[in-house]
Formats: structure tokens, C-alpha cells, sequence
């Protein structure tokens, strides 16, 4: 929304999504993650709270910084530092997570996964539309700088839950090794050994073209649908107001629903009929292009395609749940992870070209298509 304010392309700002790669690829630092203490923090804190409170520190170096430019005057530098957010964030997300399996088992999956999405969502009810009245009335720099110091707020609560217990290979290191021997070792227990216990299963292909494919129109209609908005004569206040508020407080509803039935239904069966209805849910964007700006019918689409994503979020969330190993939480998350956003990240770096090319109309009646695939895996 910053830079569609400044005037960029709906293209640019989709290509610019390749700056969220360190997210991506966490997988690759994962492993020290999750077997080496962080020096001074993990000795005062524990393991996980000092790596998840190093990365809060560094989350808040990264928004400052965003903050400190401009899209005008210090593109690059603000480019530069939305990357240092998005390696902070991976880091933050390889920490907490061990945080999550550590307190459930697989028949509570789905009600945990929704407590999950409940959780975040709620992040975001606060942060994103505080940010948005923020850089309304004082700017997107001021919207930045708030921004940066509510990072604390989490600090607090991380400070106040029980560390996890360590996993089994955390205490595996020989200490006659050397530094070398014991960074291959590393790799080998935390890094390869989860992948080839993954590629046990007999269908992992299929599993990992469910991570790739599953959220495919989620994202591209996430990414497009701000844009599209402001393009429709939306305000920034509008934006915040129905997408950021009343938006996230159906996704909270969904994804509490989402849950409730995935406990009934089983992940599979839930995820197939979310990823149906979401899909179909996709025509209210079509619904809304086609009679233009009209505030009853932006509350209504807004409604119908949040609740219906916050139930795939969960659905999606558990599904990971229940293929990550407790052995190897966090590197077999982020490597299941990294395949997500690899689908991720080239589908919202093509969105804005999708977007200029069919126009929104096409664009959004384009959207439901993508799940037809994904469907059939899941089938």
C-alpha cells in the first residue's frame, strides 16, 4: 500500500515480493536454530526464547530502518531493509514454532491450528489497522515507527511461557569434534536426516505438491486485492476500516470454525471442502469489480472471502502440523515451509502481472481456476 501510494505499478510491487526470499529459505539457518544455543540470550532465557527474542531484536532494527526511509528518496535502502524483516521473521518463526507442536498432539491439530490463525489474526486486527489509521493522518514513516517499538509487546508474553523441552538431537554433540565435524553433523541430523525421514512416505511428491499448490489463489487474491481497492476510489481509512477490521474479525470467526471441523471431519476432507468454498467465494471480488465502488458490496466480499480464508489457513496449518516430526520441528516445518513459499512468492510476484494483463474482472474469475489442481491431489 506504501508503494502503490507512492505511484508504483501493480507489476513492481508484485516483483518486489522476491525481496521476501530470506523467509523463504530459512530452512537453511534452521538447523543452528534448532540445536545450538544463542550466545548470552539462550543462556538467560532458554534455547527458544533466547533465538525468539535475538529475532525481535533484529525485527526491530529492520522496521526502524524501514521507518528511517522513503520510497522517494531511499528506495533501495528501504528495499534493503524490508529483506533484514523478512530473514528476522524466519528466524522468529523457526523458534516460536517448536512453541506450538511442543503443547498438542495430532487429534487436537485442527482446534490448535485455528488457535493458531485466532492468535496471529489478531496480531494483525491491531498492528495492520492501527498502521493504516497511522499513516493516514501522520504518515507512513510515523505508521513505521510505531510499528517497530510494538514488536516489545511480544517480547513480554515470550518472557512469560515455559521454555520446551529440548528434542532429541539438541544434546547429541560430541564435544572431542571439531567445529567443522560438529557444523556437518549439524547439517546431517537437522537438515538432511528430516528430509529423508519425509521422503519415507509414500506419498510425499503428492504432499508437496498439496503445500505448493493448496493456498495458490489465497495468495494471488491477498496479494492484488489492496491494490485493486484503492484502484476501485477506496481510501486508505476505507481499507482499514473494512479489510483491516471487519476483515479480520471474520477471518478470526473462520478460522475458529475451521477448526471446529477439521476435529470432526479430518484434515483432508476439511481441506477440500474449505479450498471449494473459498474458491467459489472468489466471485464476490468479480461481484464487486463489475458494480464498482460501492461500500455495502466491499463489506459483504470482504466478509465472504475472509471467513472462508481463515478456515484454508487453518485446514493448511494443521496439515503441516501433521506432517512435521517432534524430533525435528522447526527444520522439517521450515523445509515444508519453503516449498509453501516458493508457490508463495512466485505467485505474488506474478500477481500484479497477471493483474495489469486480464484486467480485475478476469483476474478474479482466473482465481478459482488455480485450486482445480490441488483439488484433484487432495482427492
Amino acid at each position: 500500500l506504501w508503494l502503490k501510494d507512492y505511484g508504483l505499478s501493480n507489476s513492481l510491487i508484485g516483483i518486489i515480493t522476491l525481496l521476501q526470499f530470506p523467509f523463504a529459505f530459512k530452512f537453511l539457518w534452521a538447523p543452528f536454530i534448532e540445536k545450538f544455543n544463542f550466545p548470552f540470550l539462550s543462556k538467560m532465557f532458554g534455547q527458544r526464547k533466547g533465538w525468539a527474542i535475538a529475532s525481535q531484536m533484529l525485527l526491530f532494527v529492520g522496521v526502524i530502518g524501514m521507518a528511517t526511509s522513503s520510497p522517494s528518496s531511499s528506495l533501495f535502502r528501504l528495499l534493503f531493509f524490508t529483506s533484514l524483516v523478512a530473514f528476522a521473521d524466519g528466524c522468529q518463526d523457526m523458534s516460536l514454532f517448536t512453541f506450538q507442536l511442543s503443547k498438542t498432539d495430532s487429534k487436537m491439530y485442527g482446534p490448535t491450528a485455528g488457535v493458531y490463525v485466532f492468535g496471529y489474526r489478531t496480531g494483525l486486527l491491531f498492528s495492520k489497522s492501527i498502521t493504516l489509521y497511522l499513516a493516514h493522518y501522520f504518515g507512513w514513516n510515523a505508521a513505521y515507527f510505531v510499528m517497530a517499538f510494538s514488536i516489545f509487546v511480544c517480547t513480554f508474553f515470550i518472557l512469560k511461557i515455559d521454555e520446551p523441552k529440548p528434542n532429541q538431537m539438541v544434546s547429541n554433540i560430541d564435544e572431542k569434534q571439531t567445529p567443522l565435524q560438529i557444523i556437518a553433523s549439524t547439517m546431517k541430523q537437522c537438515l538432511i536426516d528430516p528430509f529423508q525421514n519425509f521422503m519415507k512416505r509414500a506419498d510425499w511428491k503428492n504432499l508437496i505438491a498439496v503445500v505448493m499448490l493448496y493456498r495458490a489463489g489465497d495468495i494471488l487474491a491477498q496479494k492484488m486485492a489492496r491494490l485493486f481497492y484503492m484502484d476501485l476510489g477506496f481510501s486508505i481509512l476505507d481499507i482499514a476500516n473494512v479489510v483491516q477490521v471487519f476483515g479480520s474479525i471474520a477471518t478470526l470467526l473462520g478460522g475458529i470454525i475451521g477448526g471446529f471441523f477439521i476435529k470432526r471431519l479430518g484434515i483432508i476432507r476439511s481441506m477440500i471442502r474449505f479450498g471449494i468454498i473459498h474458491a467459489i467465494s472468489c466471485f464476490c471480488y468479480v461481484a464487486l469489480a463489475v458494480i464498482g465502488k460501492s461500500l455495502p458490496m466491499f463489506y459483504f466480499s470482504v466478509f465472504v472471502e475472509n471467513i472462508t480464508s481463515g478456515a484454508v489457513a487453518t485446514a493448511f496449518i494443521a496439515f503441516l502440523y501433521s506432517m512435521s516430526n517432534k524430533n525435528y520441528a522447526a527444520t522439517q516445518y521450515a523445509l515444508l515451509w519453503a516449498f509453501y513459499d516458493l508457490g508463495g512468492t512466485f505467485y505474488r510476484t506474478v500477481s500484479g502481472i497477471i493483474a495489469d494483463a486480464l484486467g480485475w474482472t478476469n483476474f478474479f474469475l482466473f482465481i478459482p481456476l488455480t485450486f482445480i489442481s490441488c483439488l484433484i491431489i487432495l482427492l
